[in-house]
């Protein structure tokens, strides 16, 4: 999997969809979140939230899918720019560039950074590639935050950690190793993983980036740490159970599940283009695949709060 450390641009959010599993090297299809226009890769963040209306529609599009990659096709190309905040003047730099998994959450009344996904295992590193180009006194950089969740007071421990930093150009994807302190024994539940084009590693959790340098760049990809059994999540819905059938559907594919939470499901095509979004009628629906080509399709279960439950793939066959 991959690991991106982003120095947070906000401590907001704007209803995003929380993944538990973030796409370690970014050659899965990205989607539009139903918020705003800009697509992001599943699981992921972005400086991309700015394109909701709550900042400005007309924001740029700071993080990309880019071809330059180590390999499958694919990397995040982060970018730092400069935005129109809107209401939000105040409650961040207006100017940053950074992705990181979990979520963010913008209302008027202020927000959280809700980062993180469920993580159980205790890495001494971390592995990815890279490519940056920081603007002169610029520091782009990757970093990983693992803690432990209590329930009861809705308060985290941080456990371990590290960073990477670059202050030059680098300027062919290039292999590294992040390395891992950690200053307990204790077993984490939790990881956050962050990259930023323009970056400042927190002591503890979350910090607001300043001095960030307009046109400042880094490219990730292929991420790999050991791969989590069971962890907590203390920022999104657990994951649903689900059976869609046939796979590969030919004219009807049945989709049902017995979450009460379940409200409906999206489909994607490889392309990230969101087809149709269909409710659910006491956990089940029938879809009609007669107007898709042959091919590969994702789906995605949305709760009543737009909170990703589940995700999946199927085949149409003609």
């Amino acid at each position: 999997m991959k690991k991106l450390l982003l120095i947070a641009c906000a401590a907001i959010t704007i209803g995003a969809n929380a993944q538990t599993n973030p796409d370690p090297n970014f050659d899965s299809p990205w989607v539009t979140n139903t918020n705003y226009p800009a697509k992001e890769p599943l699981g992921w963040i972005t400086t991309n939230v700015l394109t909701n209306s709550f900042a400005s529609a007309s924001n740029p599009t700071s993080v990309t899918q880019s071809t330059v990659n180590c390999s499958g096709g694919f990397s995040m190309r982060v970018q730092t720019y400069t935005y129109n905040l809107g209401f939000l003047t105040g409650f961040l730099p207006d100017t940053c560039g950074f992705a990181f998994t979990g979520t963010v959450a913008i209302s008027i009344s202020g927000g959280r950074l809700a980062d993180g996904f469920p993580y159980n295992q205790r890495p001494t590193n971390i592995t990815y590639c890279y490519q940056t180009t920081p603007a002169a006194g610029d520091t782009s950089g990757v970093s990983v935050l693992l803690w432990k969740w209590n329930t009861s007071s809705q308060t985290r421990t941080y456990l371990g950690g590290g960073k990477n930093t670059y202050a030059t150009t680098v300027s062919s994807m290039t292999n590294a190793t992040l390395n891992i302190a950690y200053s307990s024994t204790v077993t984490p539940d939790s990881m956050g993983i962050y990259v930023a084009s323009s970056f400042k590693f927190p002591t503890s959790g979350t910090a607001i980036r300043k001095g960030a340098k307009v046109g400042s760049v880094i490219w990730v990809d292929n991420f790999v740490y050991p791969q989590t059994t069971t962890g907590i999540n203390q920022h999104s819905i657990s994951q649903i159970e689900l059976m869609a059938y046939p796979n590969p559907a030919n004219t009807t594919l049945y989709i049902s599940t017995e979450s009460t939470d379940a409200k409906n499901i999206e489909i994607i095509d490889l392309t990230g283009k969101l087809l149709e979004s269909v409710p659910f009628n006491d956990g089940k629906l029938k879809l009609d695949v007669t107007k898709y080509n042959t091919g590969l399709y994702f789906y995605r279960v949305n709760s009543a709060t737009n909170q990703v439950l589940k995700t999946g793939k199927f085949t149409v066959t003609h």
